[in-house]
């Protein structure tokens, strides 16, 4: 079985050279010298845990990855994914997901008023578009695993979507459903809720380590 030393310089050499980068270019990207990169990559020496975890970012993978081995091609596809990038494209996706939302309140909006209907106000389709961007992004957050967001974004939904409902009660019903005003309250358990698991699973995970 390899040394630890040689396992982490093979797989730091690898994705280096998959990114495409010299030493030397690593070495100003991570503000470290270019004789630091080479001892590393040629098991002349084994990087701190702090920096080990500031490479695994940079390449991202885990620590555990950086000290395990694995096959070239292995290594070599890992390399070639920017971690910036697939951050900047998830980001894209998650924009365009609410640009989405937003085309079809315009397009339900303007087939409304082209349908002539009067019995209900038209706009409100642009309110529900906010609850709506929010749940959208929330989707996205939830599927990539940012969880840190999350919550925010659960919460800003249930207070958006509660505010687009009394406003629709109230413009459908007139003065009777303006005066359900606690319709307005509803976000508030929710939220409390909201709260309470997150933290309880934060709590969870850290009684599990």
């Amino acid at each position: 079985m390899k040394d630890l030393t040689m396992i982490v310089a093979e797989n730091l050499s690898a994705l280096r050279k998959a990114r495409g980068l010299t030493q030397g270019q690593l070495a100003e990207m991570l503000s470290y010298s270019g004789k630091s990169i080479s001892k590393w990559e040629t098991g002349g020496g084994l990087p701190d845990v702090e920096t080990l975890d500031k490479l695994a970012s940079f390449y991202g993978v885990t620590l555990d990855y950086l000290t395990n081995e694995h096959p070239d091609s292995v290594l070599q596809e890992t390399g070639k994914h920017d971690p910036e990038s697939v951050m900047r494209n998830k980001l894209i996706i998650a924009v365009l997901g609410v640009v989405f939302v937003w085309t079809v309140a315009a397009v339900t909006y303007s087939a409304l008023i082209l349908c002539g209907v009067q019995n209900w106000q038209s706009w409100l389709i642009f309110i529900w578009a906010i609850p709506a961007s929010f749940l959208t992004i929330l989707f996205f957050n939830q599927k990539w695993g940012y969880r840190n967001w999350g919550l925010a974004f659960l919460i800003s939904f249930f207070w958006t979507a509660a505010i687009a409902s009394y406003l629709e009660v109230g413009m459908d019903l007139g003065a009777m459903g303006w005066r359900l005003w606690f319709l307005l309250l509803t976000p508030i358990p929710c939220t409390i809720g909201a709260i309470l698991v997150y933290r309880f699973r934060l709590d969870s995970k850290s009684a599990s380590r």
